[in-house]
């Protein structure tokens, strides 16, 4: 016996539900339908038709809309009809109040946000919601074909036949009719028939609109039954079906609740389901002798049983100031992805993870009562809403009034200080908070507010005392400026530390060496003494306490050296000593050879000539300088010395030529001077 098919199509909108979205039938009628229905196991549109609720041809486009309605996204393409604005496609289909629109269209106002993120905001719909409207509300009006549209209506219910939606369709764009004008002048329906069409269009499209919301929001009643369809079985013997469902599994045979007889249907609706399961699902086709068939293929649905949430804090009734931290509690049988906080409908936070709390601050607010509610979603999206509470928000906006009382204005104070406060408030002082100039010493909640302050702690000199008060609603009051001089006997007998930090003990220097040297004392460091070898060779008074060593100019070989620091008491304190290696390269003293090369002594020279010079030394010549009748000319750095002379620059008479070579430790020797001859042609006179 050949398997039923049965169709992926879990959740299928039911016919009697979009009957009733479209307001095609009352609920009582429909009632009354279903329970003959379950009497005969008729089809419910035939149950409708036979009692006259319905005519043939109204049940007809319901029919045709209903294998639409499986998932948002088929639901949303069967616009049909002029585009309507969001809010008019809402209160239109029944879903909200125009009162409610009223208030939606206020605050977008307030805001400037659009109106579908405040219905979002205020509670009214969903993220999926308003997102299946807008797809649906941006469809309408696309010439695109669809169960809904009026051509296509007309000929579900028989009306016209195809051919003639064709013709008329063809003829529209030349007439600049709309479509049902022109079927009514060709004679192929009634204007009655038209206005009944219409009248069908607009309420299916109130059905679609009642699918979306449904479709866009999870809650544990939606997984409560789960309605199914199959195809038949091509078998003829098949005389009825039976439905296997199980949870949490889809692994066959199937252990679940004894199969649901159908008996000869191709579709049924599963109750009595657990939210908080997922299911699979199974057809069996069966015969006269009770043979079954194997299992149909298999669909599931997940679990769709929503979060709970309650706000635990603050608790209703209450009354609150200042930063408040609305607290919520939030479970899942899966888990919680996210909780939202809303205040008057509107969303303030989201929090990801637990604790739950968002802090709320209330001091801007206008006093009065405000209503707090929370949102809780899965992973899977669904959604459960905490009852609302609502609190009084009563912010105290006074400040505290303090004034020090103690010690006086200028008073010269010594040990132990007495610092006192006299501080009110409407409503009631929280602490009293002491400070010496601006750095905290304390702070006390308990009238008398007093402090004793050991003056010792500080250095003798001029400080100034001054309190804060603070409210519960965090009002701040603060008092005047005392001012107060300190003046302690101090003995001072701590010796500073001292110690050299640079150079390092054991390292090898040259050259000029910065010494440093690290000191602190209980009061004060005056100044740093650097010794070498025992013998005071440099002081510092301010840190950083360093001074410069030219090792050039001692000896190489071993020194130690060493640091005394004093404090204004004269108490000193040595450093250990560091020993370090200078270790100085020995001085070049022997002065390069230089030579001019070109030109050659007692010659005539003209023009453009080249000087050239030749400069060796038992280091190396750093740079060679040219010198006319001992005039500075010009400098090279480095080989083949040489300078271009312009003569015509001079005039003619004899010139000494010199050169002059630097080796790097500032050794210099001259040449012996070359004599020229400068003998330019003189320029003619016109």
């Amino acid at each position: 016996m050949q398997s039923p098919n049965l169709l992926q199509r879990i959740s299928r909108r039911a016919l009697g539900q979009i009957l009733l979205d479209g307001k095609f039938v009352s609920k009582r009628s429909l009632n009354r339908a279903l329970q003959e229905q379950h009497a005969t196991h008729e089809l419910l549109g035939g149950v409708l038709v036979r009692m006259g609720v319905l005519k043939p041809e109204d049940v007809a486009a319901p029919l045709l809309i209903q294998g639409h309605l499986n998932h948002l996204e088929d639901a949303v393409k069967l616009a049909a009809g002029e585009r309507q604005l969001l809010g008019a496609l809402l209160v239109h289909s029944g879903k909200i109040t125009n009162h409610q629109l009223d208030e939606a269209i206020a605050e977008q106002k307030r805001s400037g946000d659009r109106l579908g993120e405040v219905l979002v905001r205020m509670g009214m719909l969903t993220e999926p919601q308003l997102k299946g409207l807008l797809d649906l509300q941006q469809n309408q009006g696309v010439p695109t074909a669809n169960p809904l549209r009026l051509g296509e209506l007309l000929v579900a219910t028989g009306h016209i036949t195809p051919e003639q939606l064709e013709r008329a369709l063809a003829k529209q764009p030349r007439s600049g009719k709309k479509l049902g004008d022109v079927l009514v002048a060709e004679g192929y329906v009634h204007r009655s028939e038209i206005n009944h069409a219409v009248r069908l269009q607009k309420m299916c499209v109130n059905a679609v609109v009642a699918a979306i919301m449904a479709m866009g929001v999870s809650t544990a009643a939606s997984a409560s039954s789960v309605s199914l369809q199959w195809d038949p079985s091509p078998d003829t013997s098949v005389v009825g079906y039976k439905v296997h469902y199980q949870a949490d599994s889809s692994t066959q045979p199937f252990q679940g609740p004894a199969p649901v007889d159908v008996r000869n249907t191709t579709t049924t609706t599963v109750a009595s389901l657990d939210p908080s399961h997922s299911y699979s699902f199974a057809v069996t086709a069966y015969n006269a002798a009770g043979e079954e068939s194997a299992y149909s293929n298999v669909v599931s649905i997940a679990e769709m049983l929503a979060p709970t949430t309650s706000i635990t804090y603050p608790t209703n009734s209450a009354t609150v100031a200042g930063t408040v931290s609305v607290t919520a509690a939030a479970t899942d049988n899966v888990g919680v992805a996210k909780v939202e906080f809303y205040v008057n409908g509107v969303l303030k936070a989201t929090v990801p993870a637990s604790p739950y709390v968002y802090s709320w601050n209330t001091s801007g607010l206008t006093p009065g009562s405000y209503t707090l509610m929370t949102k809780a979603y899965d992973a899977a999206g669904n959604i459960g809403q905490s009852q609302s509470i609502t609190v009084n928000v009563a912010n105290d906006f006074t400040a505290p009034t303090v004034s020090l009382t103690s010690p006086g204005n200028n008073m010269t104070v010594s040990g132990a200080v007495n610092i006192s406060a006299n501080a009110t408030d409407n409503v009631g002082v929280s602490r009293v908070e002491f400070y010496l100039n601006n750095t905290l010493l304390t702070a006390t909640n308990v009238a008398p507010y007093s402090y004793t302050w050991d003056s010792k702690t500080v250095a003798n000199g001029v400080y100034n005392l001054t309190a804060k008060a603070y409210d519960a609603a965090g009002n701040l009051g603060q008092s005047q400026v005392l001012t107060v001089n300190v003046s302690n006997v101090v003995t001072d007998t701590t010796v500073p530390t001292v110690s050299v930090t640079s150079p390092s003990s054991g390292s090898t220097v040259s050259g000029t060496v910065t010494v440093s040297a690290s000191a602190s004392d209980n009061v004060g460091v005056k100044r740093v003494e650097f010794y070498r070898n025992g013998a005071l060779v440099a002081t510092s008074s301010a840190a950083p306490y360093a001074y410069s060593w030219n090792t050039t100019a001692v000896a190489n070989g071993s020194y130690t050296l060493t640091a005394k620091a004093f404090d204004a008491a004269g108490n000193a304190g040595v450093s250990q000593s560091t020993s370090v290696n200078v270790s100085n390269a020995a001085l070049d003293k022997i002065a390069p050879a230089v030579a001019v090369t070109s030109p050659s002594s007692n010659t005539n020279v003209r023009g453009l000539v080249t000087v050239a010079a030749d400069a060796t030394d038992n280091v190396g010549v750093t740079r060679v300088e040219f010198f006319v009748n001992g005039k500075y000319m010009a400098s090279v750095a480095k080989a083949p010395y040489s300078w271009v002379w312009d003569t015509k620059t001079v005039a003619n008479s004899k010139y000494t030529i010199t050169a002059t070579a630097y080796d790097a430790a500032g050794n210099a020797k001259q040449s012996s001077g070359v004599v020229v001859s400068v003998k330019n042609p003189r320029s003619a006179k016109l």
